[in-house]
């Protein structure tokens, strides 16, 4: 594996930052990876994707998305100042990306501008198919690979293609470390499945994650379920 732990050297400044789940669990103790695939999961809020992107770009990674060399950027201060307190115990990878939801179509656009761009016109595709296509020509193996949330725009039946091409990367020697509310993308085979709550980061079984076992409840008795919630 590329990355082995992340450390927070000290908590940051008071403020947003310092009161998140995530960086109160990072001051506690270092979070070392286990598996050549990650998946983290969490209520909104709990830090999952400011972990994500603290990660890829203490990585070396483009901010906004994209590879180490990607030049992209379109807001001022788009992530946090999370990365600037973690030092990684990592060796360098050849090459990876980085997928962040929340600047996916500012992404595109920045590739479709290119005079000799890698990809197909992203913008000319939905979302989901965007998503697939850049998977199929970017990600390969032997590679680091940091996703946000990619479930966004797919439907459950891309998804399950998504878990599929995923696990073979990982087979082919990549890393993906990827923050998701997908029960279908937490059950990636041989993935290290990773929690955030109130009290820390906890490794978990696929059946006792949040999400797993709100999609397992709902399916149970959708119907009964939608009532309920609509009484």
């Amino acid at each position: 594996m590329f990355l082995r732990a992340a450390l927070l050297d000290a908590p940051p400044a008071p403020g947003w930052l310092r009161e998140l789940p995530v960086v109160r669990a990072l001051t506690a103790a270092p979070l070392e990876f286990t598996s050549s695939v990650t998946v983290i999961s969490g209520e909104n809020g709990a830090g999952k994707s400011t972990l994500v992107e603290a990660l890829a770009v203490a990585s070396g990674f483009n901010p906004e998305g994209g590879s180490r060399h990607a030049t992209m950027q379109m807001m001022q201060d788009s992530v946090s100042p999370l990365h600037e307190w973690l030092t990684l115990r990592r060796r360098n990878a050849p090459d990876g990306f980085f997928l962040r939801g929340e600047s996916f179509y500012n992404l595109a656009g920045w590739y479709a501008g290119l005079e000799d761009s890698p990809l197909p016109d992203l913008l000319r595709m939905s979302h989901g198919q965007s998503l697939m296509s850049l998977i199929d020509r970017r990600f390969h193996g032997g590679g680091l690979f940091f996703l946000d949330e990619p479930e966004a725009g797919l439907s459950t039946l891309r998804q399950l293609e998504l878990l599929g091409r995923l696990w073979h990367l990982a087979d082919a020697g990549s890393q993906i470390i990827m923050a998701t509310h997908s029960p279908v993308l937490l059950a990636i085979p041989g993935a290290q499945i990773l929690e955030i709550d109130a009290d820390g980061i906890h490794e978990r079984r696929l059946e006792d994650t949040e999400a797993f076992r709100a999609a397992r409840e709902f399916a149970a008795d959708p119907v009964g379920t939608a009532e309920y919630l609509t009484a």
